[in-house]
């Protein structure tokens, strides 16, 4: 996959306009509008907090019967192009998602991609150094042992430590004195990023991540540009798409969560069963539907 040069911003947001208000909710009158306008459509999802919500366990993080449905219903229009871009192994989506062929799947923030109709997974690092894995494994194997209720989740490139499920504020300490440490010290040698999630703390390669995959989604279309872009994910993903050349009234990028929240989104929604619903509506737009912005 190449990547296209960054251009300008062109989704405005309260931040660019140097105001603080909150995001407003998705109108689904526009989208459906923009929807049924459209010969070529792309959607991106994160899964955790988008399309499933986040709970203790990652892996008690199911999707639902109506969202496989809904989905696949989706992914099986010749129009639309759908993509799955997570933090989760291949392993993961493979089992909740991965006998809907149309669906294209990107796993641990875009190191792995499985294009539609595809039996196979890209390794987009193979080239890359991951050294770095061992000495980050041993430090959160140190951390768990230390942490009652915490664990150390071990991904083919990217390494978390979760603490959901320990003491608030002793999770809470210990993850800020491990993320300090590997910015002190496994950040500075190598080409990695740290992060600080929900509950966890996460080490990946920094040139890989879901706003290049969004970019370079984009990217595959040419000149010929999608004239319907539906993404709810992360800053990552939102940004890519403010720095694409798609035209502005296209792109409806939507944050899942309070509107209060602070991200370089247009749009929101409370849920991801918001999402869901959204979703159920454009697969049945073929007809005249009334809908409430």
């Amino acid at each position: 996959m190449t990547f296209p040069s960054a251009g300008p911003s062109i989704i405005p947001t309260p931040k660019d306009a140097g105001l603080d208000f909150a995001t407003p909710i998705l109108n689904k009158t526009e989208l459906l509008s923009q929807y049924r306008k459209a010969n070529k459509r792309l959607f991106m999802f994160d899964y955790d907090g988008t399309l499933t919500s986040i709970v203790e366990d990652p892996q008690a993080a199911l999707p639902s019967d109506r969202l496989i449905a809904t989905i696949k219903e989706l992914a099986s229009d010749p129009s639309n192009a759908v993509w799955i871009i997570s933090g989760r192994d291949q392993a993961f989506l493979e089992q909740c998602l991965g006998h809907i062929s149309e669906l294209g799947l990107s796993a641990e923030h875009g190191s792995f991609v499985r294009r539609p109709k595809s039996d196979s997974w890209d390794d987009l690092t193979a080239t890359m150094d991951k050294s770095w894995q061992s000495t980050v494994m041993q430090l959160f194997q140190d951390y768990t042992q230390s942490t009652p209720g915490s664990f150390t989740e071990r991904k083919k490139v990217a390494i978390t430590w979760h603490w959901r499920q320990t003491d608030p504020k002793e999770g809470a300490r210990k993850a800020d004195e491990c993320f300090n440490h590997l910015k002190a010290t496994v950040a500075k040698e190598h080409e990695v990023e740290i992060i600080e999630g929900k509950a966890n703390v996460e080490v990946r390669l920094r040139s890989v991540n879901k706003g290049e995959i969004t970019k370079s989604l984009v990217a595959e279309y040419g000149d010929s540009l999608p004239e319907f872009i539906l993404c709810s994910g992360d800053d990552d993903m939102f940004d890519a798409l403010r720095r694409s050349v798609v035209p502005k009234h296209h792109v409806f990028s939507v944050l899942v969560g309070p509107s209060s929240k602070q991200t370089l989104a247009s749009w929101h929604l409370p849920d991801p069963t918001d999402v869901v619903s959204c979703l159920e509506l454009l697969n049945t737009s073929a007809g005249p539907i009334a809908v409430t912005a």
